[in-house]
């Protein structure tokens, strides 16, 4: 299990905060489950919330689109990515 995804993540490929549809393709575009090889598995990193690598955020942004399509709450993908958007700025060189 690699700490980074395959291909590397620019601050270019970050989606605008407020593009609902983009977010939500950003967040499937990373899949917790088969990096984690198991939904508890990916569900216990995200919900650690530890936002030290770049996997570590994308696993929590798709739990967060999980949770929201479980939810039937288009809103919650984007709530919490607001959240992480900060942490992925940092975390790709640019605060």
């Amino acid at each position: 299990m690699s700490d980074e995804p395959r291909e590397p993540l620019e601050l270019g490929d970050l989606p605008d905060p407020e593009d609902q549809e983009a977010v939500k393709l950003f967040a499937r575009s990373f899949n917790g489950y088969s990096h984690f090889g198991s939904f508890k598995r990916a569900s216990e990193e995200a919900n650690a919330e530890r936002r030290k690598t770049i996997v570590d955020l994308r696993n929590e942004l798709f739990m967060a689109y999980r949770t929201g399509n479980h939810l039937g709450d288009h809103d919650f993908t984007c709530k919490a990515y607001s959240v992480l958007y900060p942490h992925f700025r940092r975390l790709l060189g640019n605060n």
